[in-house]
This record gives C-alpha cells, sequence and structure tokens, in this order.
C-alpha cells in the first residue's frame, strides 16, 4: 500500500536527545538514537538475540543497549558487545539488525523504510522552516489512513463545517478554483494556487481585522485571501497566503504513515516575518499555541477517525469536486511511486491516467 522508496518524518530533532525512540513507521518498528557524534541512527526495533524491544533500551558510549540481555549495536545494526560471552567471547556472526538510511534537516528528522534501496534523493529544503516565528506542534499519532489524512491537510472545503468551533465561523463555503496544478518534475511534489476575484474578498469585522493584522498580517478575512499549496512525497503539506508585508504566513502538516489505520502528524504554523511587534508576537504565539490542538483535534475526531476502521484504504467509491483538485493530485503522484515499486494502492482512483 505504501511508497516505500521514500523518506518519512518520524520526529524533530529535539525529540531524539539522550534517550532512544521507538517509533513505526509504514508497518516497520523502528529505534532512533543519537551515536557518540550526534548523528541519529535507524534501526530494526527488535534485539537479534531473544527480540527484546531497543526501544526500550539506553544508549552506552554511542551504542543502542537491549533492555532484556544488554546486548549493544552500533549505528549500523552491528552488535558489539555480549555482556553474557565476557571479554574474550566471540560475537555470533550473524548477531545484527538492520539498520536504516537517516537525514536529518531543519529540525525533523526522516527515515527511509526500505532497506533494500540506496537513498537517491533528499527531502526538499524550504527557508520557511528556518523562520524565526515558528510555532512548533507535538507529534501526534492520528486515527485515519494516510492519504485521507494528506488530503485533509490540503482540504479547504471541510473547514467551514468540521471546524465551527474554532477556525470554522468566517470560512467561506463556495471556494475559488484551485488554479495552475502542477507536478513536479521529478514526481516528488505538486503545487496549486487559489486566487480570488477582488469582487468575491470578504472584509472581516473591525475586530477580527485587528486580530488577522497581527495574527496573520493580512486585513481582509483570510477565508477569500489568496494562497498557494504544495503537497510533497513525505507528506509535508503547505499553505501559504502571502501578506501585506510581502512576507509569508505558513501552515504545514507532516503526515507519516504508521500503519493502514493511524499516522503520525506534525504541524506547525510559521510567519517568516524578521520584525513584529511586541504585542503581535504575544498574540501570535499565545493565539496558535491554544488554538492550534483544538483544531486538529476536530479533523481527528469529525474526518479521519469516520471510516479509518470500516475502509482502511479509505472511502471505497469517493465522489470528487473541483475543492479536491490537489489532493487527487497528491493521490496519483504517491500512487505511481507505488506502482512503479511494484505495490498496489490500497484506495481507489489512483490509476494513473
Amino acid at each position: 500500500m505504501f511508497a516505500t522508496q521514500n523518506w518519512y518524518c518520524a520526529a524533530r530533532s529535539d525529540d531524539v536527545l539522550n534517550k532512544p525512540i521507538a517509533k513505526k513507521i509504514v508497518n516497520t518498528e523502528m529505534v532512533l538514537f543519537r551515536d557518540s557524534e550526534g548523528f541519529v541512527k535507524s534501526l530494526a526495533a527488535m534485539c537479534a538475540h531473544r527480540g527484546g524491544n531497543l526501544g526500550s533500551g539506553r544508549c552506552i558510549d554511542g551504542n543502542l543497549e537491549c533492555p532484556w540481555h544488554g546486548w549493544r549495536y552500533d549505528g549500523e545494526g552491528n552488535c558489539t558487545h555480549v555482556p553474557s560471552l565476557g571479554p574474550d567471547g566471540k560475537i555470533p556472526g550473524a548477531a545484527k539488525v538492520q539498520a536504516y538510511p537517516v537525514h536529518e534537516a531543519q529540525g525533523f528528522i526522516y527515515v527511509w523504510p526500505n532497506s533494500e534501496a540506496i537513498p537517491d534523493w533528499k527531502p526538499a529544503h524550504h527557508r520557511f522552516l528556518d523562520a524565526k516565528y515558528h510555532v512548533k506542534g507535538a507529534c501526534r499519532l492520528q486515527k485515519g489512513n494516510f492519504i485521507n489524512t494528506v488530503e485533509g491537510s490540503i482540504d479547504d472545503s471541510h473547514v467551514h463545517i468540521a471546524h465551527r468551533k474554532t477556525i470554522g465561523a468566517s470560512t467561506a463555503v463556495a471556494l475559488a478554483p484551485i488554479q495552475n496544478v502542477t507536478v513536479d518534475s521529478d514526481n516528488r511534489g505538486v503545487e496549486g494556487f487559489m486566487k480570488w476575484d477582488t469582487a468575491a474578498k470578504r472584509k472581516a469585522s473591525r475586530v477580527t481585522q485587528w486580530m488577522n493584522k497581527h495574527l496573520l498580517g493580512v486585513s481582509e478575512d483570510p477565508a477569500t485571501h489568496d494562497k498557494s499549496f504544495r503537497a510533497e512525497m513525505t507528506g509535508l503539506v503547505i499553505h501559504r497566503y502571502r501578506k501585506q508585508d510581502e512576507h509569508d504566513f505558513v501552515v504545514y502538516g507532516i503526515t507519516t504513515p504508521v500503519d493502514e489505520c493511524h499516522n503520525l502528524f506534525f504541524a506547525g504554523f510559521i510567519d517568516t516575518n524578521p520584525s513584529r511587534s511586541l504585542i503581535g508576537n504575544l498574540i501570535y504565539w499565545l493565539g496558535f499555541r491554544s488554538i492550534g490542538p483544538k483544531v486538529f483535534d476536530e479533523d481527528e475526531g469529525v474526518i479521519t477517525d469516520a471510516i479509518a476502521d470500516r475502509f482502511p484504504g479509505g472511502h471505497p467509491r469517493p465522489i470528487s469536486v473541483n475543492a479536491d483538485t490537489m489532493g487527487l493530485a497528491f493521490r496519483r503522484m504517491y500512487a505511481s511511486h507505488v506502482f512503479a515499486e511494484g505495490g498496489e494502492p490500497a484506495w481507489p482512483a489512483a490509476r494513473p491516467n
């Protein structure tokens, strides 16, 4: 079901410090830890000896120690120490666990879950991720299948309905069409744009305009503000709004498949403005720190949880309209990589044209 020759976000950089952490990526149990030089390593989580969970172990001199019998492994998965053998004992040649390629950049740790294919590309570098005003959400274990969760991150048309308690009240129901949808030449990213006619742009109330100015940097209703969309093979979805100060306000989400019914989900809000007023900073940080988790709770409870157990591959007969253009573009792009690996996506409407 999943593309395995692909980079998936497993954790934020500050999640992996002095202790190993266990992760499950595309049905594969893994453990992340830092070696003696501070580089993140990823190994299969089952000890070669008696199957102990290495994710519950500890780091000793840059090696990972199993919590059951103390067997230790280096970053390449080779066993370096077996306590019961004593100082002169010979470590069995088969005493090793699978290692997976890791890429750490811009505060994220990516894992390549296919141990038989050498990565020939890296996740895209995005300058906005280095911006100072970055409100980071904690990693969530979110119920739902991978494709639906990514499409939910892209989709604006559900906001008015699903987020009535948070951000839905000011959102337009009839959206401007998504235009100029293009796929990158390497087939690893897709972009589109939503541009509103001037007559369709809405003015918010004075109070909302004041809040928007300090929070988003725009005076009009954000629901009718021009924006760009981008979705990448890594599960990264970007909503970018150009502000009046010529900087950008960015909302992003990263979806990583755990199994057919669960995902890891990372999200954040970013203002690329290098200087903000004191009151703007206060409203910005407090506002998104408080509202962000509530918005994602609504997405999980109202959307992804609705069909995760009944249809792990998603809706069996989905009906698509103009608002689904970007989601379908990502679905087909991702599916083309699954087909290229000889797999068969579990979701419908994925066949390349």
